[in-house]
């Protein structure tokens, strides 16, 4: 069968409209009237599939072919309903056997979270026996008996005069109590004082339909559809009442309404129904909490221990927020693993409530005798403060949620109102990088990297520059975090390896010393699945060799994905490509996650290069890093060297690499390869010492040389 509408909660929508009943049509309609869904019971009414019937106007299937009456008066429900307005009407419908069936048709509008008619939803029932039992009573006392609904006859002064067995049952009555009663007795809507007018109104039309609700003897009520008939024979005058029990179809409703707001897996309000409340929690509290809860590294539950254990974890979690907030709080899930808690008047600060999330999350779930942890990252945004419109908070608190995670899960963090916000210059930026790609006005510079055994320029990391034709050269740190977090980051990244690889091949095929080039790759390139494919492409096509080109990953972009990323980093590995890893000391720094890394090079973040005027402690720290990377095979480089001080004791505890404004800052190509044909070089003098240790080393004054200081 046909899939309803993406709006539309897919196949828990079918299962509900097709376990209806046999005797209940179902269907859904676009506001163009073309038939999008229809259940199994209306399909086999007329012995159609869905492909015959499915994308044509409701009123030309075959459903409408037995009488032109009630084709015509669908059309003025269709206009009804596309102005908001519900329909009810008996209509009679055509069968696979030629036959036609008595139905009780309603079309309702769906309305959207903007008050707009979304979807109609045309549900049928089949009334045919109602109709020939009422048809009976006037004929035989049995077929009344055997009518399935209820049927009463009522004098005009309201008295019940008969009852069949069905209204028996549906007030449980016996017959001799139920005729004593009035209707006042029975009809919640109608009292002594109301009868007569009832009886005019009946008298006067002939017949009468109309919900109301009847007293059951036990004190409770029961929705019911009433229809009328006035009976006039030569002796007496009564009305012929048939009662149609609805609980069956509000329970039908209501599990359709509770599909189409609530999430079926947790019970909690989806994302229709969570905009819809918290706009109205908005418009009503004076300041109103909305934290976003997405529970860490989900994915792995699900992959390891499976959906079904994945799903219970849901669950258990859904429950653990609903008992930890306030009553009057709104819990949803949104999406996935990701809950939003909206906290209408909050008597203390989120924070607070934030801190009791994370620790309930954190306690062990035991789910078919196996023991699951789990933690989550929280993001925080008020109303006012942060925005008065559902989508603004909502939007924030993700935010919020994204710098929890940054800051490495299992905490929460407050919105602080991004800088870039209002800032007219940001969006000037953006708008000016969306060009910058086709205008040519990015440009890579190289800053050597150099051998600290032999001084010599083994390699260059390959550093973006944007040069505006009106604002200038813009600086990275302006443009990286606009391209990063817009997306443009992925076309930009793609643009910089095919140029890095170009001009890396350009230099070998001059005749230059080998060297290789380095890449920064970005948060956005480490998740996506086809890296080393693509890289490998790109070498291929050139003619690098794969061992002259590396590429430079961050710890922070790591943790974010780390099991994918250690994938790509192993698969450019296998290719000979050189892995980097930059800024080391500003992360988790520590042995046990460094050697889980694919890594060739551990780049020292300039913090932690010290001078020979440094203190013992801050020299220990570098050469522990050293060390340890040596005792993982691993190459060091240190960045950000800045003085020949700061060279020569990086020589002297055995630092591999470096590179920083000592030896060259980030140049043009044409500049780099000057460098490389004039064989410029660290000083042999300074070299010389690296077996020495301490800050009483002794620094030559010259350490740069050319070919013909060698």
């Amino acid at each position: 069968m046909a899939s309803p509408p993406s709006a539309i909660p897919e196949m828990t929508l079918q299962e509900v409209m097709d376990r209806l009943g046999p005797s209940i049509f179902a269907g859904l309609l676009d506001t163009d009237g073309i038939l999008r869904y229809a259940n199994q019971a209306a399909l086999q009414a007329i012995g159609s599939t869905p492909e015959q019937v499915l994308g044509r106007r409701f009123d030309t299937t075959p459903w409408w072919k037995a009488c032109d009456l009630s084709q015509s008066r669908l059309q003025q429900a269709m206009a009804g309903a596309l102005r908001g307005e519900a329909s009810r009407f008996d209509v009679r419908v055509a069968t696979a056997s030629g036959a036609a069936l008595s139905m009780d048709f309603s079309l309702l509008p769906l309305f959207g979270p903007d008050g707009r008619v979304l979807w109609l939803i045309p549900s049928a029932r089949d009334v045919s026996e109602r109709e020939q039992a009422q048809h009976q009573l006037q004929l035989t006392r049995h077929a009344v008996e055997q009518a399935s609904d209820a049927l009463l006859q009522v004098g005009p002064d309201g008295a019940l005069r008969d009852a069949n067995a069905a209204a028996c049952r549906l007030f449980g009555l016996e017959r001799e109590q139920l005729l004593r009663l009035r209707v006042p007795d029975i009809d919640t809507q109608i009292d002594e004082t109301r009868w007569p007018q009832r009886w005019h109104e009946l008298y006067e039309r002939g017949s009468l339909r109309f919900e109301t609700s009847v007293r059951h003897q036990e004190g409770h009520e029961i929705p019911a559809d009433v229809s009328i008939s006035l009976v006039k024979s030569d002796t007496e005058t009564f009305a012929h009442v048939c009662i149609d029990d609805l609980r069956e179809r509000r329970a039908a409703e209501r599990r359709i309404r509770q599909l189409l707001q609530f999430d079926e897996l947790t019970g909690l309000p989806n994302r229709q129904l969570l905009f819809e409340r918290l706009g109205t929690i908005l418009q009503t509290s004076a300041q109103t909490a909305v934290l976003v809860l997405e529970l860490d590294r989900f994915k792995r539950i699900n992959d390891g221990l499976g959906p079904t254990v994945g799903d219970a974890v849901l669950r258990e979690v859904a429950q653990r927020i609903a008992a930890t907030v306030r009553s009057i709080d709104l819990v949803a899930r949104r999406d996935g693993d990701e809950f939003v808690i909206v906290m209408p008047a909050p008597p203390l600060p989120a924070l607070h409530m934030a801190q009791a999330l994370l620790d309930i999350a954190a306690r062990p779930i035991w789910i078919e005798e196996q023991e699951v942890h789990i933690t989550c990252s929280i993001g925080i945004a008020t109303a006012p403060a942060d925005g008065d419109h559902a989508d603004t908070l909502l939007r924030r608190a993700n935010a919020a949620l994204h710098q929890a995670k940054l800051q490495g899960r299992n905490q929460a963090s407050v919105y602080s109102g991004a800088p870039h916000d209002d800032d007219p210059e940001r969006l000037a930026l953006e708008i000016a990088l969306r060009h910058a790609l086709r205008d040519e006005q990015l440009d890579l510079h190289y800053q050597p990297q150099v051998d600290l055994v032999h001084g010599r320029i083994v390699g260059v990391e390959a550093l973006l520059r944007w040069q505006h034709p009106t604002l200038g050269r813009i600086a990275p740190d302006r443009f990286i975090p606009i391209a990063e977090e817009t997306g443009l980051i992925v076309a930009i990244g793609d643009w910089v390896l095919r140029r890095a690889i170009d001009q890396a091949t350009d230099w070998q095929r001059a005749g230059l010393p080998p060297l290789r080039m380095a890449v920064n790759l970005s948060a956005r390139q480490l998740l996506q699945p086809d890296l080393a494919r693509r890289i490998e492409g790109l070498l291929a096509a050139a003619g690098l060799d794969p061992r002259l080109f590396g590429v430079e990953v961050t710890e922070s972009m790591l943790i974010a994905n780390f099991d994918q990323a250690v994938q790509h980093l192993k698969a450019l590995r296998a290719l000979g490509v050189e892995v980097s890893l930059d800024d080391f000391g500003t992360g988790y720094s520590s042995l046990s996650y460094l050697r889980r890394l694919p890594v060739d090079v551990v780049k020292i973040d300039r913090s932690l290069v010290p001078d020979v005027t440094a203190l013992a402690e801050d020299v220990s720290i570098t050469r522990a890093i050293i060390t340890m990377a040596h005792q993982l095979q691993m190459k060091v480089l240190a960045e950000g060297v800045e003085s020949e001080g700061q060279a020569a004791l990086l020589a002297a505890n055995q630092c591999d690499q470096m590179q920083g404004y000592w030896f060259s800052s980030a140049q043009p190509a044409a500049v780099v390869e000057t460098m490389l044909r004039d064989g410029l070089r660290i000083d042999p003098a300074l070299l010389d010492r690296r077996d020495q240790r301490g800050s009483d080393l002794q620094v030559p004054r010259r350490a740069l040389h050319g070919p013909d200081r060698q």
